[in-house]
């Protein structure tokens, strides 16, 4: 197979799939590589499957477990505080490079020399048994603003959060705009913060409720 699923990421429900017709309603969408071009698509999971092989959306770093899916019908993923989990230990490595050295870097300034080396030596190369255990030991020894739940969390609230902001009109989105920048500031998100954002969201169309 010319594709490798490489993550599962957010999206929003006005994205088609880069290999059908159809719109990406679930938000959430697998991202697949172009193994000779380096190329990124966005795609549903049937697309995924028929462009990558079976079994190809197993174990794959998922960067969506704080978003609800628009049935209710997916757990998400563990929402403690904890650190990195020791079920898939690649996996958990590899969700912790991302959102450290690549979604989250220019927003919340978390770059660390020794990951970014590792998300280099990823995207080259791949990472070695003795590569996962060091990451996943570094993200479980992290404050507990950088720690991989709390890193996930924020990534789908803030990608959410622009989205709303997209689509309210310019005199609406102060709340928003404001809270975004509370979250970025401090870190965190709070469980009263983390009830008025739903509140705001729930009545924007196409988007979804957070964890």
């Amino acid at each position: 197979m010319p594709y490798q699923v490489i993550r599962r990421d957010l999206t929003e429900t006005t994205r088609r799939c880069d290999f059908c017709p159809q719109y990406l309603t679930s938000l959430k969408a697998y991202v697949l590589k172009d193994l000779e071009t380096g190329e990124l698509s966005y795609a549903g999971p049937t697309c995924a499957v028929n462009n990558a092989g079976e079994g190809s959306t197993s174990g794959i770093p998922d960067l969506t477990k704080f978003t609800l899916s628009t049935n209710n019908r997916e757990d998400g993923g563990p929402g403690g505080q904890g650190g990195a989990t020791t079920e898939n230990p690649a996996k958990s490595a590899i969700e912790y490079l991302t959102l450290r050295e690549n979604k989250l870097v220019d927003e919340l300034k978390c770059s660390y020399p020794i990951l970014k080396e590792y998300y280099e030596k990823h995207n080259s190369q791949g990472l070695s048994n003795s590569d996962v255990r060091h990451i996943n030991n570094i993200a479980s020894k992290v404050p507990e603003n950088l720690n991989p739940a709390v890193l996930q969390r924020i990534y789908n609230y803030l990608f959410w959060i622009d989205v709303g902001i997209e689509k309210l009109p310019a005199d609406k989105t102060e709340f928003l705009a404001g809270v975004r920048n509370t979250i970025v500031s401090k870190g965190k998100i709070s469980e009263k913060q983390k009830a008025a954002i739903n509140k705001w969201l729930e009545n924007i169309d196409g988007v979804p409720q957070l964890k």
